[in-house]
């Protein structure tokens, strides 16, 4: 809007970079949003400025949302604003969040924490936080796109939004973290109030969920407003299930010499896309309960814990935890098969995937071959899993402990 005091999108583009700036001190920070100003405008940012942190306010600490609010006073001209800069994807936090999060829609922590940061901000600032009170607008790129915007649709937390190449915002993720949107959708779709609702919302036709979602959020839509590159991976992704776009949407071509992954996302079947989703739901169920090691206990069956054990003596193992053998053995006979059938949908689609890369110049041929090759060793790991599950029912049944330990020596391991 061309009456902010941050007016133009090279402004905002340029505070939404500084916002990762985690070095500087505030008044570094001060002076950089001044030189941005005056650069970009010629003119001297006539306004008091005062900055705050999540990590300041104590949000975030174990979500891993990062976000830093800029207070601009303009006293002469009687305006005054918010700019909430939410950071992207910066570290392994952000990527598992990533996972749960937009790809599974089970997790909505960080949108969580952008709002109760962007209240905390007030506070501080000593501001209201009413309909007539100072604006509060939120800039963002990548992951912090969805922070914010869902952060938005659920809080009406911003006045505006404006992003660069952010990941989209995803209506599983909604159907979660939203109540009244979660509702609408049972009535529309006749789901029941049960908590099956967990596995039937994925069942949904996904372009069905997609136009109920953008008609829902339509009204609020209207204060979103991204740039997005054709050739930006997110943009790509957005393609796929659960994720919808919203908002005014400018378009940039930057590099007209390549299509842009998204008509090659677009290509992946989506029972291919389903597998993934299901693979990750579980990862995420598990791992949000008990960490990495219920994540691999619940997809492979595997307890870590009697598998270290066996690595050190299989015989002492075995004569002092049967019991847990002999449950992870059930467990692995049970999850194996569905597992490797699973990822067999995935790595039979592989050379599909990675040839329509290479027919758009993104990867060679080399690449491309050593990508499935990859992919394909994921899928005879899993084919050595059960060959080493076949031996375990042989010990098991036999007592042939010794015969176990050095026949499997250089088999799959966990």
């Amino acid at each position: 809007m061309s009456n902010r005091i941050i007016h133009s999108p090279e402004l905002r583009l340029r505070l939404t970079q500084l916002g990762y700036d985690d070095k500087l001190s505030k008044k570094e920070f001060i002076e950089k949003v001044k030189r941005i100003y005056l650069e970009e405008t010629g003119n001297k940012l006539e306004a008091d400025i005062k900055v705050y942190t999540s990590k300041e306010a104590r949000v975030g600490e174990q979500s891993g949302y990062d976000g830093i609010a800029i207070y601009l006073d303009a006293k002469e001209n009687k305006k005054d604003e918010v700019y909430v800069v939410s950071q992207g994807s910066t570290d392994i936090k952000d990527w598992d969040y990533n996972i749960k999060a937009m790809f599974v829609g089970k997790e909505y922590s960080q949108a969580k924490a952008t709002n109760k940061f962007v209240l905390a901000a007030q506070h501080h600032f000593k501001l209201n936080n009413n309909e007539d009170s100072t604006p509060v607008i939120g800039l963002s790129h990548s992951l912090a796109h969805d922070n914010n915007t869902t952060a938005h649709l659920m809080y009406n937390t911003f006045d505006e939004i404006y992003s660069v190449n952010g990941a989209q915002t995803n209506y599983y993720q909604l159907f979660f973290a939203n109540a009244k949107f979660a509702n609408a959708v049972r009535s529309h779709f006749s789901l029941s109030l049960s908590e099956n609702d967990y596995f039937t919302i994925y069942d949904i036709d996904p372009n069905k969920l997609r136009q109920f979602a953008e008609n829902y959020y339509k009204d609020k839509a209207k204060n979103i407003h991204q740039i997005i590159s054709k050739d930006d991976p997110l943009y790509a992704a957005s393609t796929a299930r659960g994720f919808f776009t919203l908002g005014n949407v400018e378009m940039v071509d930057t590099n007209p010499d390549y299509p842009g992954l998204r008509s090659l996302v677009e290509d992946i079947p989506d029972e291919v896309m389903k597998e993934f989703q299901e693979l990750a739901i579980q990862y995420t169920t598990a791992s949000n309960q008990g960490g990495v090691n219920a994540a691999m206990q619940e997809i492979l069956g595997v307890n870590m814990d009697v598998v270290n054990k066996i690595d050190d003596n299989m015989p002492k193992t075995y004569m002092t935890d049967q019991a847990g053998i002999d449950e992870m053995i059930r467990q692995l006979d049970k999850k194996v098969p569905g597992l490797l059938k699973r990822v067999k949908t995935i790595t039979s689609n592989s050379n599909l995937i990675f040839s329509r890369l290479e027919d758009a110049g993104y990867i060679s041929n080399q690449q491309k071959q050593l990508i499935v090759k990859e992919f394909t060793k994921i899928e005879t790991e899993l084919e050595g899993i059960q060959e080493t599950l076949s031996r375990w029912v042989d010990v098991r049944d036999t007592g042939n402990f010794f015969g176990f330990h050095s026949n499997t020596k250089n088999k799959a391991t966990f």
